[in-house]
Formats: structure tokens, C-alpha cells, sequence
């Protein structure tokens, strides 16, 4: 094995001194960090979730369920989309 592999560069960088090299956490007092949560990323990747497992388990129990109460609930909106005719 090479002395330059990155095993070897990580390690040597890892375990030598890093005097004078050190980051300094913030305090509460230098930087207020603001939390806001991006929503409509949330739904998304909780509806890809959803998306995923409804196509990789199509017969699980817990899906029919899940398919059998998503009908339900959109049956009224599908009724007034769709003509009666």
C-alpha cells in the first residue's frame, strides 16, 4: 500500500498536533441561529416516503388500509370533479 493513500494522509492528519488550528464554537451571544422549517420540503419528501412504500409493498395489509382511507376521504372531491352523467 502507498505511503500517499488516504487512509494513510487521514490518519497522519488526524493524529498529528493541530495547535493554532482549532475552530471556536460560537455562543449564544456572538451568532442567534434562526430555525425555520421549510415546509413544503417537508411534505414532499414525507410524501415521497409514502410514494415509495405504497409501490414497494402493494399488498401489505397496512397499504390496502392506507389505499381503502385515501378513497374514502377523496370520494367526495372525485364525485364533484368527475361528471354524474
Amino acid at each position: 500500500m502507498p505511503n500517499n493513500s488516504l487512509i494513510t494522509l487521514l490518519g497522519t492528519d488526524l493524529t498529528t498536533n493541530n495547535v493554532g488550528r482549532e475552530v471556536e464554537r460560537p455562543t449564544h451571544a456572538q451568532t442567534p441561529i434562526e430555525k425555520k422549517i421549510n415546509y413544503q420540503l417537508l411534505y414532499k419528501m414525507v410524501e415521497s416516503s409514502v410514494e415509495e412504500i405504497l409501490l414497494e409493498y402493494p399488498d401489505d395489509p397496512i397499504v390496502v388500509k392506507l389505499k381503502e382511507k385515501l378513497l374514502t376521504n377523496l370520494k367526495p372531491v372525485i364525485k364533484q370533479i368527475l361528471p354524474t352523467e
